[in-house]
């Protein structure tokens, strides 16, 4: 799920507009991208000579001679493969020619991902060389203020790491979900309790803005929609009690605002991870970077990305390595019967990705398949059940 606009001024009516008649702007005329200094409107936008600028522009004599865009899917952003021909000097300098775009050409992509691109695109540049995890590796990233376009080219991944992404049938093996929580402690410890939050770090956004910003936006009704629309692979025990779901998540926001925060990637889902050939375990799509409660992911990722008889088999080792990794990393010691309660608290908001993913408002994409977003949602609400996460006591 992504937040109807990652920064807060995409809530005014004169910002909508502008962005959509941009929208137009470019459906209508399809404007090609020449320059560095330009945004590309869609992948199809990108010429050789725009490529040549972003990527070999200190490399003497290097020229693209071909640039396509293909295959790829659509949902909060428009993900196209992009294959480049170089000239002899582009192929001796080694220059990528499988990359990874991520665009935002529709109203809606602008308005669910454009405005949040920015931060995407400071992460990558200003923190991923920090983190000691598998992920992508930026080439070039850009936003455009007025009209909310942005483009995000990576390496490909399955070029150059033979990364397999997971679906909604990959099984995660035990020693991949210790990967996942060795991932997490390696990105939350990086972070924990930060002084940059103050400082250099300021223009993350917290985790409390991003949930009150999909809540502007009718997740809530998306949410209700969906707890209807998927009960049949709902526990009986969280329908019988679905009215409360809401005011815990709404609840489990003082976590973030009284406790130590850290660095979130917030999407911990199982579609956002990948394997690459060495057999290692990378997260990718850092569009809700934020900083918030360490929990936030623990809980979303351990209850997504694992079968349910898995997570029930595996996470209370897996929460006590991801403690004992976290602390590895700098961070303090932190007990198991206060984390295990956290852990349970913040399954509802991990719901509240999936629910209006299911039953989308106007105001967002159509992001994922109907087949995935029941798949979370039945494998977070039994995860609700059987943590008895209701009755989570003195936490929030």
């Amino acid at each position: 799920m992504r937040p109807l606009g990652g920064a807060h001024e995409i809530g005014t009516l004169r910002t909508r507009a502008r962005v959509a008649a941009h929208v137009v702007w470019d459906a209508l005329l399809r404007p090609p991208a020449r320059l560095a200094s330009e945004v590309p409107w869609c992948a199809e936008a990108i010429t050789p000579e725009w490529i040549t600028a972003v990527m070999a522009a200190r490399v003497p004599g290097a020229r693209a001679l071909e640039v396509r865009a293909q295959g790829g899917h659509a949902g909060s952003s428009v993900r196209r493969e992009v294959h480049v021909r170089w000239n002899e000097a582009g192929v001796a300098a080694g220059l990528a020619t499988r990359l990874f775009a991520k665009t935002t050409p529709t109203l809606l992509t602008r308005l669910s991902s454009g405005m949040a691109a920015a931060g995407e695109g400071r992460f990558f540049r200003e923190l991923r060389g920090e983190l000691a995890i598998e992920a992508p590796l930026l080439v070039h990233s850009a936003y455009d203020r007025a009209s909310a376009r942005s483009i995000h080219l990576f390496e490909d991944l399955a070029a150059m790491r033979g990364a397999r992404f997971c679906r909604r049938d990959t099984s995660i093996s035990r020693a991949q979900a210790q990967q996942i929580v060795d991932t997490l402690a390696a990105l939350h410890g990086s972070h924990y309790g930060s002084g940059r939050f103050d400082a250099d770090l300021r223009w993350l956004t917290t985790y409390e803005a991003f949930f009150r910003t999909g809540e502007k936006n009718g997740i809530r009704e998306g949410h209700d929609l969906a707890m209807i629309e998927a009960a049949d692979v709902i526990p009986p025990a969280v329908l019988a009690r679905k009215s409360e779901i809401w005011p815990a998540a709404v609840r489990s926001l003082a976590l973030h605002e009284r406790e130590p925060r850290t660095l979130l990637h917030s999407d911990v889902h199982l579609g956002n991870w990948y394997v690459t050939s060495d057999g290692r375990m990378g997260l990718c799509d850092w569009a809700l970077v934020c900083k918030g409660h360490w929990a936030r992911d623990v809980s979303y990722a351990l209850t997504t990305t694992l079968a349910i008889a898995d997570r029930r088999a595996w996470e209370r080792e897996l929460l006590r390595r991801y403690l004992e990794r976290l602390r590895e990393h700098g961070a303090p010691r932190i007990d198991f019967d206060s984390a295990w309660d956290r852990y349970r608290a913040l399954t509802f908001a991990a719901l509240l990705m999936w629910t209006p993913t299911l039953c989308h408002p106007p105001t967002m994409p159509d992001m994922q398949p109907p087949e995935m977003s029941r798949e979370m949602i039945a494998r977070m609400t039994a995860a609700i059940a059987d943590l008895e996460a209701f009755d989570v006591k003195g936490v929030a």
